[in-house]
Order: structure tokens, then C-alpha cells, then sequence
């Protein structure tokens, strides 16, 4: 029994729009694939047969998965599945750093002789 208060399972817990501009700023969803995983979780399922292209990317975050019979696409439950999608954009906000992390790495090794130069040619010509 749900306490006074709590949304029902047919109630709406927020203005539709405003979790899909959520999803889009907090978790970096596209309109499309925050109004697609919304209405998996409205609805609990949709045919594996439509909007591929936006179940794949859902599934890629683990915000979705296919069903056990392969003909149906169900919403990860949100703790887990928003949960799983911040996972992954952190792990790749990690590579990403340090992949420039190793760029500047490189770049710091290719203008160290050039700054030996000056400061070598610099003195030279103090020195003189």
C-alpha cells in the first residue's frame, strides 16, 4: 500500500517534459533517446523490432536490455539503469583524460628542446 503522497503506478511524478530535459542534462540523452526511455518505463516494454537504433544506444548505457525471448526491449530498473549510464560516461570522461593526459605528455617532450634552445641561445648571448 503506498503512503499518502506517493505517486501511483498510472500517476505522473513530474511534468513529462521536465524529466525528459532531465535526461537530457543530467544524464546527456538526446530528446529522442530520453522521450524513447521514458516511454520503456511508462510502458515497461516495447517490440524489439522498433526504434533499434535508439534501444541499441539505451542498451550500450544499460539503461535497457532485451528480453529473455528476444522480442521485446525492457527498461532497467532507473536506480540501476541511470546508475549504469553515469558508469559509463564516467569511465569514458576517465579515458578521455587520460588519453590527453598521454597527448600532452608527447607535446611537453617535443617543446622542452625548443625552450633548452632559447634559454641556451639566450645565455650565449649574455654571456657575450
Amino acid at each position: 500500500m503506498r503512503q499518502a503522497g506517493q505517486p501511483g503506478v498510472g500517476s505522473r511524478t513530474k511534468d513529462e517534459r521536465s524529466i525528459i530535459a532531465m535526461l537530457e542534462s543530467e544524464a546527456g540523452l538526446t530528446t529522442e533517446e530520453a522521450a524513447y526511455y521514458l516511454r520503456l518505463v511508462r510502458s515497461g516494454s516495447a517490440s524489439a523490432t522498433h526504434e533499434k537504433e535508439l534501444s541499441g544506444k539505451l542498451s550500450r548505457r544499460g539503461m535497457v536490455i532485451l528480453s529473455g525471448d528476444g522480442r521485446r526491449i525492457v527498461p532497467v530498473h532507473p536506480r540501476l539503469g541511470l546508475a549504469n549510464h553515469y558508469r559509463t560516461w564516467r569511465e569514458g570522461m576517465i579515458r578521455e583524460i587520460n588519453e590527453r593526459r598521454l597527448r600532452m605528455d608527447r607535446l611537453i617532450l617535443e617543446v622542452i628542446p625548443l625552450y633548452e634552445a632559447a634559454m641556451e641561445k639566450r645565455a650565449k648571448e649574455e654571456g657575450a
